[in-house]
């Protein structure tokens, strides 16, 4: 991960440039969360996306929303050619710092896809009693804050 990597509150002009490499990912691979870009600028206009910056360039973003007791974790996507250098993580406990600062008493997550299971048991979620998954099958798991 470079070392000029900052995490800061998505702009407008951030959002235009996620949402230019979402449509593209979708063009091209049909996978991504161009889908649920409704959601992220809706999310952008409440202050509730992140992004992770190299050199003015947005590699990463993520999504959260701080409810009345507790918050959930909506989107992270790192674009496909900088995935594995650290940016998901970075991004990712870095919301879940700010929010336990904001007095979150827990913090859920939908593993969609369902390939991003394992990254989020690494940080600590884990599965909520009984198994329960959406429509397209995605775990549901959880944070506790820890006193």
């Amino acid at each position: 991960m470079s070392t000029e990597t900052t995490v800061v509150l998505a702009t407008e002009a951030h959002l235009l440039e996620i949402l230019a490499w979402l449509k593209r990912e979708e063009r091209e691979t049909g996978e991504g969360f161009y889908c649920n870009r409704e959601i992220i600028v809706e999310s952008q206009q409440q202050g509730e996306v992140y992004c992770a910056v190299v050199r003015s360039t947005v590699v990463g973003f993520i999504v959260q929303t701080r409810k009345s007791v507790g918050a959930s974790i909506d989107i992270l996507e790192v674009k496909p050619q900088c995935r594995g250098q650290g940016f998901g993580k970075m991004l990712a406990l870095g919301a879940i710092e700010r929010l336990f600062e904001a007095r979150a008493e827990f913090i859920t997550v939908r593993c969609a896809p369902r390939s991003s299971e394992p990254f989020w048991k690494s940080l600590g979620f884990q599965p909520t009693g009984a198994p329960q998954r959406s429509v397209w099958d995605a775990p549901r798991l959880v944070l506790q804050w820890r006193t």
